[in-house]
């Protein structure tokens, strides 16, 4: 035993990097199959970062922008209709007879919303509502049309959903003048 011993001594950096190897080839042995999964780890780390550095390039004048779509929001809010303010809200429409040359004869807020336009609908609105109005007017077609013109070019935001012309049945109508009835979709505060 001490000949290997003297022998060992003899050779010092031999030693040294025997168990070195030795000590590399347990450590590969017992750690391999961590490094795989370090790689994939590695990979998955390197692409969020890469998100990351997009993130924050698109995020330029994210302040800016955030404000300039406030002041949308409040544009819009600015022109809805509260659904509680019918007297302001039929107000509205009739004072379409003093701009133009026509004649209304009903405006009835009608109790049930446009079906396109509540939960589940097609085009469901979540933040806010619409309140559906029926309108009469008289007047000859021309003039109809300028109404229902004026109407989509209002400040409001709405949109004529269904109108109907016929020939007027009102006693001492002039020859020519119609009637229509229209169904106005405006949007509104969330009830």
């Amino acid at each position: 035993m001490n000949l290997i011993i003297d022998k060992l001594r003899d050779y010092p950096i031999a030693v040294i990097g025997a168990l070195v190897f030795v000590g590399c080839v347990a450590v590969v042995f017992v750690r391999g199959d961590v490094v795989a999964d370090l790689s994939v780890q590695e990979t998955e780390l390197i692409a969020r970062i890469q998100t990351i550095n997009k993130n924050v390039i698109a995020s330029k004048n994210l302040e800016q922008d955030v404000e300039s779509l406030l002041g949308y929001v409040a544009t819009i809010d600015a022109r809805l209709f509260n659904r509680n303010e019918r007297s302001i809200n039929t107000a509205f429409f009739y004072s379409f007879e003093n701009k133009l040359d026509i004649i209304i004869s009903n405006v009835s807020q009608l109790t049930d919303e446009d079906p396109a336009l509540i939960e589940g609908g097609p085009n469901e609105l979540s933040l806010h509502s619409g309140i559906v109005y029926e309108i009469r007017v008289d007047g000859t077609f021309q003039e109809i049309l300028e109404f229902m013109y004026e109407i989509q070019q209002a400040d409001a935001l709405m949109r004529i959903a269904n109108f109907e012309v016929y020939a007027s049945t009102a006693v001492g109508a002039a020859p020519g003048t119609l009637s229509a009835k229209l169904h106005v979709v405006v949007l509104a505060e969330k009830n």
